[in-house]
């Protein structure tokens, strides 16, 4: 396969962009999607024990921003409406 050519995720069947250059070691798949075939050891939709599980990192941004009295879902509110209005 030359660079040229479109690499497609053999889990999901969507093109690999973001980590194309991985996209042998990663067994034809995105990053996301071998981690969780081959790499998560717990339900898809919790965090594992991973240290590089993003529902991991999620929890423990979400855990840091509750220490500092900072409520998760009104960052998240706020970046979203930020978002929007960019666009």
């Amino acid at each position: 396969m030359t660079n040229n050519e479109t690499k497609i995720c053999k889990s999901c069947g969507k093109p690999v962009e973001a980590t194309s250059e991985y996209y042998e070691i990663q067994e034809n798949m995105h990053w996301l999607c071998f981690h969780l075939e081959f790499e998560h050891d717990s339900d898809p939709d919790s965090p594992c024990s991973d240290p590089s599980c993003p529902w991991l990192h999620i929890e423990i941004f979400k855990n840091k921003l509750k220490e500092l009295s900072i409520d998760p879902q009104l960052v998240l509110n706020e970046a979203l409406s930020e978002n929007i209005k960019k666009t």
